[in-house]
């Protein structure tokens, strides 16, 4: 039987959930409400990726500085600037503000066009084995509808896909329960809970979905230590 080569996330109890780890070259959500730590999430999976197997990433930030995320990273004791220095991590600056300075005399790019030709020509020199781009939230504005964002999405995980050897992750802020159409169209949902209960708040994940992956179907607690974020594959909670 043909068994589809899985990638390990580097975060502590996730692969469990997920068949093993990711499938190769596939494009997975990474969803969640403010303060669930999708940020996070998706910088320890870069870094996992370079400290621990060795792979290169880039991580295209379209909401904070490139140095607010050096930071964010130092808190948990994640040198990212060894990493920038060595070429196994890059950190693209792609915000509106960013497009707009670079781009003030000659406005030839649409703002997607820009995100993703400079992630591209990164990801294409460094042979990137990881790629995430925080948040698709950003990239929605800039379009004038819905049917137009849904074209161009569906046109960067085509292009993504395109990558050999690699996985992809797109940051994606939610603020209610329904679905989203981003959902629908990536191969892997990972749905970030952080939610009120009687004594504080609750942190939980949830595989929505994953392609070609016989994942749990359950909440599992989450945590973020000092050392960045943990499941616990063995436990289970209740959330609704």
């Amino acid at each position: 039987m043909l068994r589809e080569k899985r990638i390990l996330s580097g975060i502590p109890g996730l692969d469990k959930l997920i068949g093993g780890g990711f499938p190769k070259r596939s494009v997975t959500l990474i969803s969640g409400g403010p303060g669930s730590g999708k940020t996070i999430f998706a910088l320890q999976m870069l870094i996992g990726g370079a400290e621990k197997f060795d792979e290169t990433g880039v991580y295209a930030t379209l909401t904070e500085t490139p140095e607010e995320l050096r930071l964010d990273a130092s808190s948990f004791g994640w040198n990212i600037e060894s990493l920038e220095k060595n070429g196994r991590l890059v950190l693209l600056d792609l915000r509106p503000s960013r497009f707009l300075e670079l781009n003030s005399e000659r406005r030839r790019d649409s703002f997607f066009s820009w995100v993703w030709r400079n992630i591209r020509l990164k990801a294409e020199e460094i042979e990137a084995k990881r790629i995430a781009i925080d948040s698709l939230n950003v990239l929605s504005v800039h379009f004038g509808d819905e049917h137009q964002f849904r074209q161009k999405i569906m046109s960067l995980i085509e292009a993504l896909h395109e990558f050999p050897e690699c996985i992809s992750l797109l940051v994606f802020e939610q603020i209610t329960l329904e679905r989203t159409i981003e959902e629908f169209l990536t191969d892997g949902v990972i749905i970030l809970h952080y939610i009120p209960v009687k004594n504080g708040m609750l942190r939980a994940i949830q595989i929505l979905k994953m392609r070609r992956t016989e994942h749990s179907e359950y909440f599992h607690p989450l945590s973020i230590t000092c050392e960045g974020i943990r499941i616990n594959p063995e436990e289970t909670v209740a959330l609704f």
